[in-house]
């Protein structure tokens, strides 16, 4: 009997079980991210005129990542909301045009790391990561504003969201090169 690897594990992958951390040169933003999305992948194609009157699609040799977008958690004194404020207004010229704090293009970008771990957890409280995705290049193009509400019964926490666009990702184990 051959074994097919796309239906090996039939265990449920659980969407709270995650870590997303950022590498700004020496130093790690880890955001208390609430939610975070692994984004999609897409290849524009190019149609082929056939003598038959239909077309067959051809690959345009490009990928299109689809925005990676981090809803989290704003901290007590908004460190994590302010860094990622100050890493947008650095690169950019919102005063004037010397007033950005980058002069070198690979200052802007930054690495990621979004790591899902397993819902099976070890002796010890640890678990190992099902998936780590690495995203090369990356930049924040969004941050929410701050929503503060004083006409609620409970106390709420403050959240933000961002959105990141990037070169590329890639995924830590590879999936199977050969899924036939």
């Amino acid at each position: 009997m051959s074994s097919n690897p796309c239906q090996d594990n039939l265990n449920l992958l659980y969407s709270n079980y995650f870590q997303l951390k950022i590498l700004r040169g020496t130093k790690v933003l880890e955001l208390m991210a609430t939610k975070v999305n692994l984004p999609g992948l897409s290849i524009p194609d190019q149609a082929q005129p056939t003598i038959f009157g239909t077309t067959i699609p051809v690959p345009t040799m490009s990928a299109q990542y689809d925005p990676f977008s981090v809803e989290f958690l704003v901290d007590d004194d908004l460190t994590n909301w302010k860094s990622i404020y100050s890493w947008i207004r650095n690169i950019t010229n919102i005063k004037d045009s010397t007033s950005n704090n980058i002069t070198n293009y690979q200052d802007w970008h930054y690495e990621a790391t979004l790591i899902l771990q397993s819902n099976l957890y070890k002796y010890g409280g640890c678990s190992d990561p099902v998936l780590t995705v690495q995203f090369a290049n990356l930049i924040p193009v969004k941050l929410s504003g701050l929503i503060f509400q004083s006409d609620s019964a409970d106390a709420q926490h403050v959240k933000a969201s961002c959105t990141f666009k990037y070169s590329y990702y890639e995924l830590n184990p590879p999936g199977p090169n050969n899924l036939s």
